[in-house]
Parts: C-alpha cells; structure tokens; sequence
C-alpha cells in the first residue's frame, strides 16, 4: 500500500532537504507564490513557499485540487535567476526556470506516468508554470498543538487541529496513514479538511518514524493497532472533544486497520476507510506486481510469473510448505528485470523477519474485522486502484458487513480513480486533465462525517 503521491505529476512533489545555498542569495526567492501549472491545455492551480532554514533553501507545494499541502519541494535552488526544485518519485520532475522581478516562469518534461501520461507519447512536450509573488495566506480557522501520547514503551508524536469558536465540544477524528506513508505532516491536507469542517483531528507519526519512538520495520500488526486505539482514546479525552462523537479515517493500511481498531475500542462513531484491502495482503501483493510489471513494459507472461511468486510465498508463509523450492525459484529469478521492477525478494525472509508487519500481516484475512464492525461506516475505492483490485474488494466488503448486520454502512466506488481517489485523466477519457480528486469524493466523505459525528454515530 503506498502513499498519497502516486500516479499525479505534481503529487509527487515530496520530501527530504534541499541543498545548501550562499548566504543571501536565496532571499530573492522568500515567501509565497501563486499561480498555475499547465499541461495540454489544462491549467491547475497551485501555490508554493520558499523559506530558510539554517543554510538551506526549502520549499512547499500546496494544490487543493490534488488534495496537497504544504508538501516538501526537493532539492530547491536559487542563483543568478535561475530557479529549480524537483521531485524525488520514480517519475521525477525536475522544475528549471527564472525569477524574473515578481514572477517566476519555468517548464518541467514529463517522461510519462501511468494512467495520467502517455509514456514517450509526451516526452518533448513541458508543464508549464507561472508563479507570482503573493501575500501569505490567511491564518487558518483552527489552532495546532504538539502532543504526546504512549502506547505501552512507544511514545508518539502527534499533532491536534482545533477548530476557533464554535461550541466548546466538536466531534474528534484520527487521522491512520497508509504503510509508505508515515509522516503526520503527509496528511496535512486531510488534516485541515476536516478541522476546516469542524472536527479535532489527530494525526501522528508511526511508531520509529519522524518524531515518535520505536521500530516500525518490527511492528505486528497488533502493535499498529494498539497505537491506533491509544490515539483514538488521547484524543476522546481532549477537553475541545466530545468522546462520543469521535471516529477514525484511515487510507489503505490505516484503512485495513480501521474495523480492528474499532474492535479494540467500541466507543469509536463512526469509520471512514478509504481503499481497504477485501484479500489478504499477500493476495494484494500478487495484483500489485502483475498490474506494476504490465504498466511498466513486460510481458503478461512475466507478470503472471511474479503473481505465481507472491502467492507461493503467502501459502509458504501460512503453512511453511515447499520452502526449498520455492527459495530456489526465487534465487532463478533473482536476476530477472522483471524480479528488479517487482516487490519478490532475492530470497526468502529471515525467521527473525517474519512476525513483523510487512510478512505476517500478508495473512491475514480482513473480512472477519468487517463482519464485526458495527458503527457507522462509509467505504471508498477507485475502480482503477493500482494496488488492490476495487472490482474484488468492495463487493467482499460490503458482503462481509451486511452478513455481519452493520445497519449503517455505505460502499462506493469511484470510476476512473486510483488508490487515493485521483481521477485518471488517460482512464477517464475526453479532453486531458490534471488528476485532481475524483469529482464528488470530498463531499461525499465530508458530508457524511459531518452528519455521523453530528448524531454521536448513531
């Protein structure tokens, strides 16, 4: 399960330090700027900020309708004009252009992006962007704190939203990011949505990640959701959060999670969960290989190869059979191009390895949780999701909840969207556009909250 900035150029605008700069240079680049990016005629409005930090130059992106903000820039540099910052993904883009008196003009070559470019079909042809100096944007109609809280050794770190005025009690929301996802501050947009929207929203680091303690990489997934539930009970006794009216929005492992978290701690409102798995992982991670080998240029046969692999190590995993030829198959394929563009190991796991998240989790099956559930709970998928398959995993889960008498719960499937519910332009067909969010996705999740915490759940 990845993160929010798959398949969308401009989403991939994430993370790390940019470089050193001389002194001084850089402050002809400080502050905010506004403007648009445009690609095939479709313009897409955005803005960015460029602030010091020690020596260095950083920067933000921020665009509503990919659902970005105040997202890292990579590598930003400013001299004698020139202005460039990239992205770090697997389809980068790297921005050059010049600061020229209040406006910055530039371009940034596409080589091509699954759903949303035609690979070598737009090699030659740039996004274009003009930014120009703008006032910093009003302050926000909610207030942030830092927080603590600790789950058994582990101690969190996390950040509350509190919405200004209003009455003195709102309903509460935590915030569960997916596995490549770890980091508080890549939910910002959500975040701000729903403080925007009159909720107390929590988001936190992973345990091991950013500012929180302990190991990720050896988390089970009873440790994840014991983390989950220990935010969730926090933010119930926040004295601006009404216990009863507080809920959970997790996407993809957080998702996975959200009915077990739920089990963990009956009290919770409402679960919205957005691209939960309806197999289990390891049937995930054989789609996943087929649907990456297939987008990126091999052969049905290779793919169906990996997919072979990835469900011959979950049944390895769950009974231990066959596990000398298996080993030696993955050391044949070991070589492969198309074992290097897959997630198949070189070899089999150490035993040390396997009760963390990443091996055990591939075995669980997730439609007992849901048959459990028995909040209110809103389901959201993209029929083009490139990490599990939409058409297999929201009939199941919505079978599971109607077996298990959940009277009041909602399916939806988004066309033409993918993992994080951005419409793909080559998917959808018509004139090109930006993969912004699918058309009605935030009013559906944000209406129906609104109500839910409204009633207390119920």
């Amino acid at each position: 399960m990845k993160s929010l900035a798959r398949l969308c150029p401009i989403a991939l605008l994430v993370c790390v330090a940019c470089a050193a700069r001389p002194e001084g240079a850089r402050d002809f680049l400080l502050g905010s700027w506004r403007g648009s990016a445009t690609f095939r005629g479709a313009d897409l409005d955005l803005s960015m900020r460029f602030f010091g930090e020690g020596d260095s130059l950083q920067g933000t992106v921020s665009s509503s309708d990919l659902m970005l903000l105040e997202q890292p820039l990579d590598s930003a540099r400013y001299q004698g004009g020139h202005v460039r910052f990239a992205t770090r993904d697997e389809h980068p883009l790297r921005f050059e252009g010049r600061l020229e008196g209040d406006t910055i003009r530039g371009t940034a070559p596409i080589a091509g992006v699954p759903g949303v470019v035609e690979a070598g079909g737009d090699r030659v042809q740039p996004v274009r962007f003009l930014l120009h100096r703008a006032k910093a944007p009003p302050l926000p109609p909610y207030a942030t704190r830092e927080v603590r809280f600790a789950n058994g050794g582990v101690t969190l770190a996390g950040t509350l939203f509190v919405p200004s005025g209003g009455p003195s009690r709102h309903p509460g929301m935590v915030i569960l990011q997916g596995s490549s996802s770890n980091l508080r501050k890549e939910y910002l947009f959500y975040a701000d949505h729903f403080a925007r929207a009159g909720l107390v929203v929590l988001t936190f680091d992973k345990r091991g990640k950013g500012e929180s303690t302990g190991d990720y990489g050896a988390a089970t997934y009873h440790d994840l959701v014991g983390d989950a539930s220990t935010a969730v009970e926090f933010l119930r006794r926040q004295p601006e959060v009404d216990p009863a009216r507080t809920g959970i929005w997790g996407l993809s492992q957080g998702a996975f999670i959200a009915p077990l978290v739920a089990m963990r701690v009956p009290s919770i409102a409402f679960v919205v969960a957005v691209s939960p798995p309806g197999t289990t992982i390891g049937e995930n991670a054989a789609y996943q290989d087929s649907v990456r080998l297939i987008g990126r240029g091999f052969s049905t046969v290779e793919a169906a190869q990996a997919a072979r692999l990835n469900r011959r190590i979950l049944t390895w995993l769950g009974t231990g059979a066959r596990e000398e030829s298996l080993a030696a198959d993955l050391s044949r394929h070991a070589h492969a191009r198309w074992r290097r563009a897959s997630s198949l190991p070189v070899e089999l796991p150490a035993r040390s390895s396997l009760p963390g998240w990443y091996w055990s989790g591939r075995t669980l099956d997730p439609l007992p949780s849901w048959r459990a559930l028995r909040v209110p709970v809103l389901v959201v998928f993209g029929a083009e999701d490139e990490l599990l398959s939409a058409a297999i995993s929201a009939p199941r889960i919505e079978r599971a909840l109607r077996e298990g008498g959940n009277q009041d719960f909602v399916v939806r499937v988004f066309p033409a969207a993918n993992h994080v519910l951005r419409r793909l332009p080559l998917v959808a067909g018509g004139a090109w556009d930006w993969p912004r969010a699918a058309p009605g996705y935030l009013e559906l999740i944000t209406d129906w909250v609104q109500r839910h915490g409204a009633a207390g759940g119920r």
